[in-house]
């Protein structure tokens, strides 16, 4: 037999998981580890709670939020995964928090749990159309309130003209439209003076 290998560092987030298992098991519906890192999955309507009791517990104290996004799977009902970033500046710590959310379903706000978040999901309503109750004010951020969609949703059309990049000049561009010099063996036959 060869002798036991020591085992690595715990994942990044694995206060968290241990501590929704302790006091919160049933919110817990799954975790994966990925890249050192663990993304929990909660069920929505305990988000709040679960939130609170990472922010408060001695053991976490995941206090600094991250981010707030959201993952369109169209084709997948519920359609949303609704993704949360959590530091802990005490432990030096990061969790990645998921819960599902569909079209019409209302996730509770966490802006009173954590400050920060305010913004970020108001971003998330306005560019994916997530809606969170309790949310202090909620409406677009980044376009106008008079807009139609969200530019996020896979489905969405936008105006239908192609955006130019480096990549794709070729069909983005006319070609009296595309600059003298573009780079890549295969665009374009003029050279680099």
């Amino acid at each position: 037999m060869s002798p036991r290998e020591p085992a690595g560092p715990p994942a990044a987030g694995a206060r968290a998981l241990a501590a929704l298992h302790e006091r919160l098991a049933e919110v817990v519906l799954g975790s994966v580890e990925d890249l050192g890192e663990l993304q929990i999955e909660l069920q929505p309507e305990r988000l709040e709670e679960a939130v609170r009791l990472l922010r408060d517990e001695p053991s976490c104290r995941f206090e600094m939020p991250l981010y707030v996004t959201g993952i369109d799977w169209p084709e997948r009902d519920p359609r949303f995964d609704v993704v949360y970033g959590l530091r802990s500046l005490v432990h030096n710590d990061v969790v990645r928090l998921v819960v599902r959310a569909g079209e019409e379903a209302m996730l509770p706000s966490l802006a009173g749990v954590l400050p920060g978040l305010n913004w970020h999901e108001r971003e998330c309503y306005d560019l994916f159309g997530i809606t969170f109750s309790g949310h202090p004010g909620l409406h677009r951020i980044l376009l106008p309130d008079d807009w139609e969609g969200h530019p996020l949703r896979k489905d969405y059309v936008s105006f239908g003209e192609p955006v130019a990049f480096t990549h794709n000049l070729e069909w983005a561009l006319s070609p009296q439209d595309r600059p003298e010099f573009m780079p890549g063996s295969v665009r374009g036959s003029v050279e680099r003076p």
